[in-house]
């Protein structure tokens, strides 16, 4: 039997512990997971604002959203605010916005796209 050399034993040791930890590196990138978008509002919202971006005081405004001929209405509170509690987050179609004042008269009217959570309206 030959006599094992230390310097080539250790060596082998090393090459080993090497590739062992490149596999580790080289499995753990390929497992890389895609980030997923986590969506916070369930509801869609309009954010009424002056174009200071301070909220608008809204009491008795209504907020409409029209797509294809079907239009859903929401009261706006009165920090700014209206919450449409029939239209869920992400949106899958454009909307045409608009607000009225409490007298009824227009005061906006937006294109809002789709894949929203809320949009937020300046006037």
């Amino acid at each position: 039997m030959k006599p094992v050399d230390k310097k080539t034993l250790m060596a082998k040791r090393a090459l080993m512990a090497k590739k062992a930890l490149m596999a580790r590196k080289a499995k753990a990138s390929a497992v890389k997971k895609k980030r997923r978008i986590r969506q916070s509002l369930d509801r869609f919202i309009v954010i009424a604002t002056n174009l200071s971006n301070a909220p608008r005081d809204t009491s008795g405004w209504t907020a409409s959203l029209t797509n294809a001929g079907i239009t859903t209405t929401a009261d706006f509170d009165d920090f700014g605010v209206a919450r449409f509690p029939t239209i869920t987050t992400l949106t899958t179609v454009p909307y045409l916005l608009r607000i009225r004042d409490a007298n009824g008269n227009p005061v906006v009217s937006r294109n809002v796209p789709a894949d929203r959570e809320f949009f937020i309206a300046r006037f």
